[in-house]
């Protein structure tokens, strides 16, 4: 047998497989929403499942409820929210220091198939304003880990454009096609359980992969781009994007506010690809979702311990060399072990996942994280939540080499925004979300950081937290 036949027996073979194994899946047919931050919804695929048209919220007020369903039919779909996360530290060093952050949240979305007939072509747009602090910056704390997730770009801006772009779907939903200004981690490397959580690592894509390159721009942040993605069978998708690259992103040198739509101060594109696979097992159809992804910014970084001679920059006195391209890879997976009730999405869930990025010109290695979410897990309380999820992160040795050089030479003032030479910072966070009324909930929080900024010489960190959501 020749080389191409070989070849084509063994697609056959593997499309067989596949087939097999997924042809029978029941997987959800609509991305699901986190149900305490409707404006965060992040589209978590299933079969053929691509960006909803509109969050199904539960709202505080039921007359105005009914309103927005009422509008949800003739194809506008609103939401209206509010989100406050405190935390206060036991410990640390700084006890008793606390911190108080909000999100109100506005989302518009347009199905113009109901509005004016166009088949397939959904509008989206949210706007949001947020004020407060982060505890973290009390320690000195700059690093992916913050206490308050809703506290980042954006912050203390009266009205910020989160994103504003549009859907088509084609070939029976088997394609979608996203153009406009957005993030890139509405469609990539994201998970609906993550933001569960009220520390900032996770919270809609493990943050190494936005502050590894600037090309991820994460939620509130936004630049020009596209993403297509394709379901060649039921439960298994490839998607892949374009996106400026903004470093400004958030600054007052850019557009802290989003509305600045020019791309002059664009450094690059950046490409992510992924491929994620969305089974269902078993009579009780317990849900999982399978993610490996690759993303290339083509921006030109400053190395983080080479001169242009590739010697040592700080042992030289030389400024560090220009390199051209960032690399990313991510693999990410949760799956439901045990279904409570007659939710979609309600069940007991195992998450994990790691990152890594280019060590010679950014701050950080690896990301890993795992994590256990019960929706549901009481029958009696059917929409509470549970969680416990644990992260650590590595600095990029080459900056660290870099610091260690600094700090031998007598400086307290490091590359990388440091105080002391890097290792890594890992985090332990355990949280409850009680549906106190409908459309509210009440999340009392605990979590555990260990070498703050990723220094061994800052004291580990107790800290409570309370977040609130309510939608209108």
């Amino acid at each position: 047998m020749n080389k191409k036949k070989t070849i084509a027996l063994y697609g056959v073979l593997a499309c067989f497989v596949l087939t097999a194994f997924y042809g029978t899946a029941r997987a959800q047919y609509r991305g699901p929403v986190s149900y305490t931050a409707p404006v965060f919804a992040l589209d978590a695929p299933g079969a053929y499942a691509n960006t909803p048209f509109t969050p199904d919220v539960e709202n505080m007020l039921l007359p105005w409820e009914r309103v927005v369903k009422k509008l949800n039919s003739y194809g506008i779909g609103i939401v209206i929210d509010y989100t406050s996360e405190s935390a206060i530290a036991l410990n640390g060093g700084r006890p008793g220091d606390a911190a108080y952050a909000h999100q109100i949240g506005a989302e518009l979305d347009l199905d113009w198939e109901k509005l004016i007939g166009w088949k397939g072509l959904i509008m989206h747009a949210v706007f949001v304003n947020r004020a407060g602090r982060n505890l973290a910056s009390d320690f000195g704390d700059v690093s992916l880990n913050g206490f308050q997730e809703i506290y980042g770009g954006g912050g203390n801006v009266g009205v910020h454009m989160v994103y504003a772009y549009a859907t088509q779907d084609l070939f029976r939903k088997r394609v979608q096609i996203a153009v406009g200004k957005m993030p890139v981690n509405i469609d990539f490397a994201n998970s609906f359980l993550f933001c569960t959580f009220m520390n900032k690592s996770n919270c809609g894509i493990p943050k190494s992969l936005t502050r590894g390159a600037a090309g991820f721009g994460t939620y509130p942040g936004s630049t020009w781009g596209m993403r297509v993605r394709y379901w060649p069978l039921h439960g298994v998708y490839g998607q892949f994007g374009l996106y400026g690259v903004n470093p400004y992103l958030n600054t007052n040198q850019y557009d802290r506010t989003g509305f600045n739509v020019g791309t002059d101060l664009y450094t690059g594109v950046y490409v992510p690809v992924e491929i994620g696979l969305v089974p269902s097992f078993g009579p009780n159809r317990l849900l999982g979702h399978y993610k490996a992804g690759f993303g290339y910014d083509s921006s030109q970084y400053r190395d983080v311990y080479y001169d242009a001679q590739e010697r040592p920059a700080l042992a030289t006195g030389q400024p560090y060399r220009w390199t051209s391209g960032k690399t990313q890879f991510w693999l990410e997976g949760d799956q439901m072990l045990m279904r409570n009730g007659k939710g979609a999405m309600d069940g007991l869930y195992l998450l994990g996942g790691m990152v890594r990025n280019e060590p010679g010109n950014g701050p950080y290695l690896y990301q890993f994280y795992a994590g256990v979410v019960d929706r549901g897990m009481f029958s009696a309380r059917p929409k509470d939540m549970f969680g416990i999820e644990w992260s650590r992160t590595t600095v990029s040795p080459d900056l660290q080499s870099s610091q260690w050089l600094a700090y031998d030479n007598g400086s307290r003032t490091l590359p990388g925004k440091a105080t002391y030479p890097q290792s890594y910072v890992q985090t332990l966070e355990v949280t409850y979300v009680i549906h106190a009324f409908r459309g509210l909930s009440i999340q009392p929080d605990y979590q555990h950081i260990w070498r703050p900024n990723l220094q061994r010489n800052k004291s580990q960190i107790d800290a409570l937290g309370l977040k609130i959501h309510a939608a209108l």
